[in-house]
């Protein structure tokens, strides 16, 4: 049994750590690496849970509450920042049309709300995050 659970955190660490860099990825300013850091954040999310940016924009919002609800705490906060960061990135690229941002957010939204049924602690971290995926909705 302590096997099982040295080898889940584990790949909770590794699934962490790699959205981190994504997220560092993305906080570029050199053109050429931010279009490179939106294809390898888009590849990634769709090797290891079968969907793109795309169709994360697209997908109601109970089928991809659904796809991403069993996910661990951390993991969801990093994606919803990952969401967060994209959405403000693709902006500068202007292909924000293309991911269609506002769904993004949307969806980042979705995760924080996730969170906060799953948490039994209060995030300030959270709740900031929440307002800047708000923001974004609404700009």
């Amino acid at each position: 049994m302590q096997q099982e659970s040295d080898y889940f955190l584990r790949e909770i660490k590794k699934l962490t750590l790699f959205i981190t860099n994504l997220i560092s990825n993305l906080n570029t300013s050199n053109k050429d690496e931010l279009e490179n850091g939106i294809r390898e954040t888009d590849d990634f999310i769709r090797k290891k849970w079968g969907i793109s940016l795309k169709e994360i924009a697209s997908i109601s919002s109970f089928d991809f509450i659904n796809k991403f609800k069993e996910l661990q705490e951390i993991p969801i906060e990093k994606l919803a920042e990952l969401l967060n960061v994209f959405i403000k990135k693709s902006a500068t690229l202007e292909v924000s049309e293309q991911y269609n941002g506002k769904e993004l957010a949307k969806k980042g939204i979705l995760l924080i709300n996730i969170l906060n049924d799953k948490s039994k602690t209060y995030s300030i971290k959270r709740m900031e995050l929440k307002k800047e995926l708000q923001r974004n909705l609404n700009s």
